[in-house]
């Protein structure tokens, strides 16, 4: 085998695993994946696995980044001349989307803790937070969100993010059959939040 064909050979085998093991915390749950499951799943010994993954909170890892990748990929489909309220809102809704399309990875994001640990550090510029931040930035830089002494863009962007956090994962939970304008009650919450910074 070339180096070449190893390399589209590991590649497949790599992104075999981490679908499967998707797959699995579909049916099964994120506290039932097993290495063992995944392993008789993909045809490989439990051993094997460890030539592409450092175990099972690898694999997480793994899925979080692809995960996240298309969460920020939702965003970047956004257009950038929307005006900046409006383009924060898209955002938002954007998110809740993503939460509603992409369950599995939810999941999986929502249960490895971040990478990004205190104010001191700077944001990671690959991560979907960024795009959040960078939109707050733009609606502060337009005079379309004022700044106070206590509540500053940080305080703001977390603020955003839990809020559609919270609605995404409402959704996909506690009202997950409840049957409602969510899209509509979501927008006009988003727009109440940020028009209270004017």
């Amino acid at each position: 085998m070339t180096k070449t064909a190893r390399q589209h050979h590991q590649a497949n085998t790599r992104q075999a695993v981490l679908q499967t093991a998707l797959a699995l915390i579909t049916e099964k749950g994120l506290d039932k994946l097993s290495l063992r499951e995944i392993a008789r799943r993909v045809e490989y010994s439990p051993a094997g696995l460890y030539e592409y993954f450092d175990g099972k909170d690898d694999i997480l890892r793994a899925l979080a980044r692809e995960g996240d990748a298309r969460l920020r990929a939702a965003f970047e489909r956004i257009s950038s001349d929307l005006p900046p309220i409006e383009r924060l809102i898209q955002i938002g809704l954007a998110y809740v989307d993503f939460v509603m399309h992409n369950a599995e990875y939810f999941t999986v994001m929502n249960s490895m803790p971040s990478t990004y640990t205190s104010l001191d550090q700077p944001v990671p510029t690959e991560s979907s937070y960024f795009i959040i931040l960078q939109a707050v930035q733009k609606a502060i830089d337009a005079g379309e969100i004022r700044l106070r002494e206590d509540f500053r863009r940080d305080e703001i962007t977390y603020s955003v993010w839990a809020m559609v956090h919270g609605m995404g994962t409402l959704r996909l939970g506690h009202l997950r059959e409840f049957k409602a304008d969510f899209e509509t009650a979501n927008r006009r919450a988003l727009e109440t939040f940020l028009a209270g910074l004017k």
